[in-house]
C-alpha cells in the first residue's frame, strides 16, 4: 500500500489526526525544506541516518532526525534559509542516493508532488513521526546556500560520482576498439610539466592533479588503455585509487569505483582537449577565468530561454510565425550549443550540423533552419540582439564558429523568486560547469531516441511530454503544459498515447513512468530501432568523404610537391618517388572530383580512415 493523500489543506493551528505530509517546495518549484527519506525496505536506515547526521554535524549544518513510524524508517530534515532550485536539489539527491542505499530520493526529485510526513504526523500503521531531539532547526530555517554547496562537495568527496555524459564525437576525436574516445594523431611522450604532476603526490586537491594529468595524456594522443597502465602506481592518479574520508584521510575505492572515476574523468578530459587543441605542454593558466565567463553566459541564456516557452513553438502559433521565432528543435539546438560551450569552457565554439544532429536527434535540414533562426537578430541594426552570432565563415576542414550574443555576458540577471534558476547563485565555476554539462546532456538525450524521432514513431510532441515525466516523479497535466509549452489538448493526447503503450501510468495524483514497457521496446514495435544509429553512421561516412576531399585539395595546393603516376583510387601502395600522403588519390570524373564515387569507396571500407584523419 502506498502513502496517498487525497487533498491539499492549509494547516495553521490544529494539525490533522490522520496521516498527513507537507510539501518541500513552493508552488514556483523552489525548495524550502530538504528531507532525506530513509526507507527500511531499501536498506539499513539506522546506519545510514547515523552516517548522514554525523556528516551534517561535521559540516555544521543544523538538522532534525525523526523516526518516521513503526517500520524503523528515518527522516533527516534541513530547513533552508534561502530557497534552492529544483535542479540543485535533484543533483544533491542523486549524489546522496549513491552513498545511502536506504534513501528514497523521490521527494527531492519532484518539486510538484514531493512531500514527507513532518514530526508529529501519524503513521498509517500506528505511531507517529517522532523527533530524536528539539525541532528548533525546522522552526528557524538556517541552512545557507553555501552550506548546501558544501554538502554537495562533501558527498562527492565521500565517493559519489557525476558521470560525464556521452555525446557525439567532435572534430579530432575517435573511439578505440572498446568504445572509449581519444584524440587522433601520433602518440608522443608526456611533456615535462605533465610528467612532473604525474610523479608528484598531490598535496591538496587530488582531483585537480588527475584532471591535469589526463588532459596532458589526451593532448599527447594517448588512449584510455595506455592511461590505465599508470593507474596502479603513478602518484597523479591518487584520486582514481582512493577517495577522501570524512576525517580528511583517504580510503581505497572499490574496483568499480576506480573504473567509474577514471572513465568519467577521461571523457571530460578528451572533450576539453578536443575543443581546446594545444601544441605546447597543455598548460592553461586562464582556464578558471574563462570557465567563469562561459558559465555566466550559458546560465543567462538558459534562464532567458526557460522564461519564454512560447518562443519555441509550444503554443499554437501559425507556421509563418514559428518560422520567424522557432520551434522545439530551435531550443534543442540552442541547448546543444550551450552544452558544447560548457564542455569546452569557451564562449566561441565550432559546430557542424551533423554533430548537432547526432546530439539532438533532428535531421540536418531542421538543424540548419534552427541555426538560422537563432542567428536572426530581432533588431536588424544590432546583430547582438540574436541568440547566437556567427564568427567568420566555415573554411576547409573547419566548421562554422558560433558564440552566444554578448548580451548574455554583460546583463545582470535579477533574482526572481518565481523563476527557477538554472543553477544556484554564486556557485563555483567548476561546479556550475559540471551541472550545466549534466543537465543539458540529459535534456538532449531524452528526445534523441528512435521512438520519438523516426518516421511512423510516436513523434516529437509525444516525446516532449515523455521527456518531462522524470523517472520517480508524478506530474499533472498543468505541470506538463507549463514545462512543455504545449496546450492541454495536445498534452492529454500525448499522455493517452504513452499510456496505451505502457510507457506512462496514471495515479490519483497525476502521471508517472510506467513499468510495463520501455522506449526501446516501443521502437522495436514500430520497426524503427536503429534509425538514429543509421543516420549517425551515414553522417560519419560523409564526414570522412569531406575530410578526404579537403586533404586532397590541401595537397594539390602545396608547392614543390613531387607528383606520381596516376593510379586507381583504391590503390594501397604508394610510389617511393612520391611525397603524396598515405591515402589514395581522390576519384575524378572529367577532371572534377567525383564525390559520389568517393562516398561509395568510403562506405565500402576502401579508405584507411585513421590515416586520412591524421593527414
Amino acid at each position: 500500500m502506498l502513502n496517498a493523500y487525497s487533498r491539499d489543506v492549509s494547516v495553521f493551528a490544529e494539525q490533522p489526526q490522520s496521516p498527513w505530509a507537507m510539501y518541500l517546495a513552493t508552488d514556483a518549484g523552489a525548495y524550502r525544506f530538504l528531507c532525506f527519506d530513509l526507507d527500511a525496505s531499501r536498506g539499513n536506515t539506522v546506519y545510514d541516518a547515523g552516517k548522514l547526521t554525523l556528516w551534517l554535524n561535521e559540516l555544521g549544518i543544523d538538522h532534525v532526525l525523526t523516526k518516521s513510524g513503526p517500520s524503523e524508517g528515518r527522516h533527516v530534515w534541513l530547513a533552508l534559509e534561502d530557497e534552492a532550485s529544483a535542479e540543485t536539489v535533484r543533483e544533491l539527491a542523486q549524489l546522496a542516493a549513491q552513498l545511502f542505499p536506504s534513501l528514497d530520493p523521490t521527494p527531492l526529485m519532484n518539486p510538484r508532488t514531493g512531500c514527507v510526513r513532518p514530526p508529529g504526523s501519524p503513521h498509517r500503521n500506528g505511531d507517529s513521526s517522532r523527533p530524536a531531539g528539539p525541532i528548533d532547526a525546522l522552526l528557524d530555517p538556517s541552512v545557507t546556500p553555501d552550506q548546501v554547496r558544501e554538502l554537495r562537495a562533501f558527498l562527492i568527496d565521500a565517493g559519489a560520482e557525476e558521470l560525464a555524459p556521452v555525446t557525439s564525437l567532435t572534430k579530432g576525436m575517435v573511439v578505440d576498439a572498446d568504445g572509449y574516445p581519444h584524440i587522433t594523431g601520433t602518440r608522443r611522450p608526456l611533456s615535462a610539466r605533465v610528467r612532473l604532476v604525474l610523479d608528484t603526490p598531490p598535496a591538496d586537491d587530488a582531483s585537480y592533479a588527475l584532471a591535469t594529468v589526463l588532459a596532458g595524456c589526451a593532448n599527447a594522443r594517448w588512449t584510455l588503455a595506455e592511461v590505465r597502465e599508470l593507474v596502479d602506481d603513478a602518484p597523479g592518479f591518487e584520486h582514481v585509487r582512493s577517495q577522501r574520508h570524512k576525517h580528511g584521510h583517504r580510503i581505497p575505492r572499490t574496483p568499480q569505483g576506480r573504473e567509474r572515476a577514471l572513465v568519467s574523468a577521461w571523457r571530460h578530459a578528451i572533450t576539453y582537449v578536443a575543443a581546446n587543441p594545444s601544441t605546447g605542454d597543455g598548460s592553461d593558466e586562464g582556464f578558471l577565468t574563462r570557465c567563469a565567463a562561459t558559465v555566466e553566459a550559458v546560465d543567462a541564456a538558459q534562464v532567458r530561454a526557460n522564461a519564454m516557452p512560447g518562443l519555441w513553438g509550444g503554443d499554437r502559433a501559425s507556421s509563418s510565425q514559428r518560422s520567424r521565432t522557432g520551434t522545439h528543435s530551435t531550443r534543442a539546438v540552442l541547448d546543444a550549443l550551450c552544452l558544447y560551450m560548457a564542455q569546452a569552457a569557451q564562449l566561441t565554439i565550432e559546430a557542424d550540423v551533423r554533430r548537432i544532429s547526432a546530439d539532438t536527434g533532428y535531421g540536418r535540414t531542421t538543424v540548419h533552419e534552427a541555426l538560422r533562426r537563432l542567428a536572426t537578430p530581432t533588431d536588424e541594426a544590432s546583430p547582438e540582439s540574436a541568440w547566437i552570432v556567427r564568427e567568420g565563415t566555415p573554411e576547409g576542414a573547419h566548421a562554422q564558429r558560433y558564440r552566444l550574443s554578448r548580451k548574455f555576458s554583460t546583463e545582470t540577471q535579477a533574482n526572481n523568486r518565481t523563476q527557477v534558476l538554472a543553477r544556484p547563485g554564486a556557485a563555483l565555476p567548476l561546479q556550475a560547469r559540471t551541472q550545466h554539462i549534466a543537465r543539458l546532456a540529459k535534456n538532449l538525450q531524452a528526445l534523441a531516441h528512435d521512438a520519438f524521432t523516426a518516421p511512423h514513431s510516436f513523434g516529437r510532441t509525444t516525446g516532449l511530454v515523455y521527456k518531462y515525466v522524470d523517472e520517480g516523479s508524478v506530474v499533472t497535466v498543468d505541470d506538463l503544459t507549463r514545462s512543455t509549452g504545449l496546450d492541454a489538448a495536445r498534452t492529454r493526447t500525448a499522455l493517452r498515447t504513452l499510456h496505451a503503450h505502457g510507457l506512462l501510468q496514471r495515479l490519483d495524483q497525476g502521471w508517472t513512468r510506467g513499468e510495463q514497457s520501455t522506449v526501446e521496446a516501443a521502437a522495436r514495435m514500430f520497426g524503427v530501432a536503429g534509425h538514429l544509429e543509421a543516420r549517425r553512421a551515414r553522417y560519419t561516412e560523409e564526414r570522412h568523404c569531406w575530410a578526404w576531399w579537403q586533404a586532397e585539395v590541401q595537397w594539390m595546393s602545396r608547392r614543390g610537391k613531387r607528383r606520381r603516376r596516376r593510379r586507381p583510387p583504391t590503390a594501397a601502395q604508394l610510389l617511393s618517388v612520391s611525397d603524396r600522403p598515405e591515402y589514395p588519390r581522390y576519384p575524378r570524373n572529367a577532371g572534377r572530383g567525383d564525390h559520389r564515387l568517393a562516398l561509395a569507396l568510403v562506405r565500402a571500407g576502401s579508405i584507411d580512415v585513421p590515416v586520412l584523419r591524421a593527414a
